[in-house]
């Protein structure tokens, strides 16, 4: 690729370029949300029944939705599209069952679904089982609706720190060591604390699970891992109490990369999980899931946590490299264009499925940047190319994305706040001791880009940040011309570690209940 126009191309132009950049990059977005909401799958549908009162492990040790599910599935390819709440609910109804003692006998094969949906063509019947349905998707979205009450009740009392909030990872496995070690690092400063949720069953089983964390504890006497729904509960009873000893409310986020986001959504809104890393095209790029399984899964969650009041942290774009590469081959520029386009997308993507905007933070800086012994020498060109293309959303400084740099890029990236970007959070990684003194460093950052932001003018990128700016909105625009030719194959490829997933997923009946249907979504 040439870096003729970037180096001719004045800095004002930038601007003008990013704002098509991103109105090109929304019209994919929207298009991948409606298809996407069309669809349904797996964990779309585990979800459903989580949101119906059905949680832990069948008799065989498995998680009990998921066992369901394979019940269901087994009925035909149909089955899956036509979706599990209303036969579950005339299953419910007919048989005088509660969810989880229903859910137990479907999963041990005494009663089948898939009987009770050929039911469901008697409209008076149906009528029945949607009204059994709503009646369990009301209780447990007062579950949600009292959790965020609960959230700007204590935001109103105890405060908020002033952003970037200094967030951590909390490295502990065992939820009772990690609520010890979240309290700790309250006290020590951090602002957010971040579990990792293990990988989910159904890609622990699936063609990944050598990469998975298939050597995890399980069964009911095992320690709840920390991002279990148990181990969440656990930790946010953990981080109410530093809050009221802090005198600030700390935000509980969660992470995972797998097949699972609906679920891990319904866990956000049932634990007053305040933050939400989670990214369809991380899974994609990340673990080579099927695209359009990838985005059928996060529509619904992003509903959810919409519904849940959570504030979505979008990753900073994925490193995309040629087929059968590692991306270190690829020029700088090039990997960066390619991460902001997809970044780009995804947000539209968000938007589309209706989290608000000021709920929307995105990475700052993507891995492809440190790519090849790279040492983040372009991160400012990053930082301030998000400014332009995204003004409206702040930024996320994640450090275990950049683990190559060495610790004085979070503290000069926050300077350049000056500049115009405004940073949401900067999270370290678990391994980091010293989190006292990394706060204090960020802290002072900002507040020395606050003093030079009031006190002087601060100019527009020149020289070879503004080559590489250019070159990277180049190569962003090349990428959104694939997409728009070729779609995820001009990327992914057809072979089958790109389609994990899939199988799990299928087009949504016309008379199956849409996910606007079972959210009722609110302000």
């Amino acid at each position: 690729m040439s870096n003729g126009t970037a180096r001719s191309a004045p800095a004002e132009s930038l601007a003008a370029r990013a704002e098509e950049l991103r109105a090109r990059a929304a019209v994919l977005g929207r298009a991948l949300a409606a298809r996407a909401r069309g669809r349904t799958s797996l964990a779309c549908e585990r979800a459903v029944l989580r949101l119906c009162g059905v949680g832990g492990l069948s008799t065989g040790g498995r998680p009990l939705a998921l066992d369901v599910l394979d019940r269901l599935g087994g009925a035909g390819p149909g089955a899956l599209g036509r979706g599990v709440g209303l036969p579950f609910a005339l299953a419910s109804i007919e048989y005088g069952l509660d969810p989880q003692q229903l859910a137990l006998d479907v999963a041990a094969g005494h009663i089948d679904l898939a009987t009770e949906g050929e039911l469901l063509g008697d409209e008076a019947v149906r009528r029945e089982a949607q009204r059994t349905l709503e009646g369990w998707l009301a209780v447990a979205f007062e579950r949600f609706d009292a959790n965020r009450t609960a959230r700007r009740e204590l935001i109103g009392m105890l405060g908020e720190p002033r952003e970037p909030w200094i967030g951590s990872d909390v490295g502990a496995f065992d939820a009772r060591e990690a609520a010890s070690e979240a309290a700790a690092l309250v006290t020590s400063g951090a602002d957010l604390l971040r579990v990792r949720v293990p990988r989910d069953a159904e890609i622990r089983r699936g063609p990944r699970e050598a990469s998975g964390d298939s050597d995890w504890p399980v069964g009911p006497t095992a320690p709840p891992p920390a991002g279990s729904q148990r181990g969440l509960s656990l930790l946010r009873a953990a981080l109410d109490d530093a809050a009221t000893r802090s005198g600030r409310y700390p935000r509980l986020a969660t992470s995972w990369l797998g097949l699972a986001a609906p679920e891990q959504a319904v866990v956000a809104g049932f634990e007053r999980v305040d933050v939400v890393c989670s990214d369809p095209l991380e899974a994609v790029f990340g673990l080579g899931v099927d695209p359009d399984r990838a985005f059928a899964d996060h529509a619904f969650a992003q509903a959810l946590l919409t519904r849940a009041g959570c504030h979505l942290f979008l990753g900073p774009g994925p490193l995309v490299a040629p087929e059968g590469g590692l991306g270190a081959d690829l020029d700088p520029a090039t990997r960066a264009g390619r991460a902001l386009a997809l970044q780009a997308v995804g947000l539209g993507f968000a938007l589309d499925n209706g989290v608000p905007a000021e709920r929307i933070s995105l990475g700052a800086v993507p891995p492809a940047a440190f790519v090849g012994g790279g040492s983040g020498a372009y991160a400012l060109a990053e930082v301030a190319l998000r400014g332009l293309v995204f003004p409206e959303h702040a930024l996320v400084f994640d450090e275990h994305l950049s683990e190559t740099a060495d610790e004085s890029l979070a503290p000069a990236l926050l300077a350049w706040a000056a500049g115009g970007a405004r940073f949401r959070a900067v999270i370290s990684p678990a391994a980091r001791s010293h989190v006292a003194a990394a706060t204090g460093a960020i802290r002072g950052a900002i507040a020395a880009a606050r003093f030079l932001a009031d006190g002087r003018e601060v100019g527009s990128l020149r020289g070879p940040a503004l080559e590489h700016a250019g070159a990277t909105l180049d190569a962003a625009a090349a990428t959104l011309a694939a997409l728009e030719r070729d779609g995820f194959e001009a990327f992914v490829g057809p072979g089958e570690a790109n389609h994990v997933g899939a199988a799990g997923l299928a087009e949504r009946d016309s008379g199956a209940p849409a996910i606007e249907v079972l959210l009722h979504p609110q302000a």
